[in-house]
């Protein structure tokens, strides 16, 4: 009897990459709505802005949605770059909190538990983004 390593194939990544952003989208849109009825921001898109703090700002909303298309692709040329722009961008969503004030901000132990959760949330999209690009076939 001979013990494999389980192998974790790149379509069950690819899914799971494809789910994981739908996470991150929807818990953006509460995050936006949490700060809107808390009063954190005076509209749904400043909300989503460049000083969201319970969601990520909606270029990079777009960028993650662009980035998993392209990552979960046959094609190596558009996959490989598009999975390491997802690995980066959810490193990114993480240390950004510590310079544009994110971290800081003064919320409630509720808001902050959802803002961990969210910032998790992208550094596992990202972790994903990293295996499938390992992953990947090589062609």
């Amino acid at each position: 009897m001979s013990a494999t390593t389980p192998t974790v194939k790149p379509a069950a990544l690819s899914t799971a990459l494809v789910a994981g952003v739908g996470v991150l989208l929807a818990m953006d849109v509460a995050g936006a709505v949490i700060s809107l009825s808390a009063g954190l921001s005076p509209t749904l898109l400043d909300a989503l802005g460049p000083q969201a703090r319970l969601s990520a700002p909606i270029p990079m909303m777009i960028a993650q949605v662009l980035l998993v298309a392209g990552a979960t692709r046959r094609r190596r040329g558009i996959a490989v770059p598009a999975s390491a722009l997802l690995a980066l961008a959810g490193m990114l969503a993480f240390v950004s909190g510590f310079y544009d004030g994110g971290y800081a901000a003064d919320l409630t132990t509720g808001q902050r538990v959802f803002q961990i959760a969210l910032v998790t949330a992208h550094l596992g999209v990202g972790v994903l983004a990293a295996f499938h690009l390992v992953r990947l076939p090589r062609r």
